[in-house]
């Protein structure tokens, strides 16, 4: 129904809170002033709480629009953008660069994002309706999406923005589709999942994990620079 709700688990019951309030479908969206608040339109369909920062929020929604909020004025957004021509199917921070997101819908689109700029960094056309995303755990410009036609597209962002390093069709001859992603935080592998409850597990190879060259002996702190530094390149050559 879109509902945005906290939960609070008690030793013998759930409770169950609104935290955000949207006011239906919009039939048109008349720009406002850049200082006045922007209302809740649409049904919710995703949502993304930003690393290190829980009281701020991206909300995707059936219009299509991404509205990013904060939770202490949850009844109105403080930037829409204006992301994708379907509803939105889900958002995900980057986890190197907290400024850095990304959103897919049923319009085919992956798009990525830099917080608070209206126009997307790379837009990508995945042929499909994209179910979900996921960022990779040890790079910050790898990225997974994968569509309802039964194909897994894996990019990386930093050494091309227009081509998938791999495209992997799991389903074939079976009448199903991919609804899910998850990378492991450990291990290079990847669980897909359909609309009929079975999971694939995938390993990546290594030639869609190579390291970066600076990255050879290098400890915690040079690594997290060397991510970081990647994607502020990728940002550089693609924003407008």
């Amino acid at each position: 129904d879109g509902r945005v709700s906290e939960w609070t688990v008690r030793p013998s019951s759930l409770e169950v809170t609104d935290v955000l309030k949207f006011h239906g479908p919009v039939q048109s969206f008349r720009k406002s002033p850049a200082s006045a608040p922007l209302p809740l339109e649409g049904t919710a369909t995703c949502v993304a709480f930003k690393p290190e920062d829980n009281s701020l929020l991206l909300v995707g929604v059936d219009t299509g629009v991404v509205l990013e909020i904060r939770l202490s004025s949850s009844n109105y957004a403080h930037t829409r953008y204006p992301a994708h021509t379907a509803p939105v199917r889900s958002i995900v921070w980057n986890g190197h660069h907290h400024q850095v997101f990304a959103t897919c819908s049923l319009d085919w689109m992956l798009k990525i994002w830099l917080q608070h700029y209206t126009c997307a960094l790379v837009t990508l056309d995945l042929g499909a309706p994209v179910a979900e995303l996921t960022w990779c755990h040890y790079s910050s410009s790898v990225i997974v999406g994968v569509t309802e036609d039964g194909r897994v597209h894996v990019y990386d962002l930093f050494l091309r923005k227009c081509r998938p390093l791999c495209v992997q069709n799991l389903l074939q001859r079976r009448r199903s589709r991919l609804v899910c992603v998850a990378l492991s935080p450990f291990h290079p592998v990847l669980l897909v999942g359909g609309d009929r409850g079975y999971l694939v597990t995938l390993k990546l190879s290594p030639n869609l994990r190579r390291p970066h060259k600076e990255a050879k002996g290098a400890d915690e702190v040079k690594l997290k620079e060397i991510e970081l530094s990647k994607m502020d390149r990728i940002i550089a050559t693609t924003k407008t």
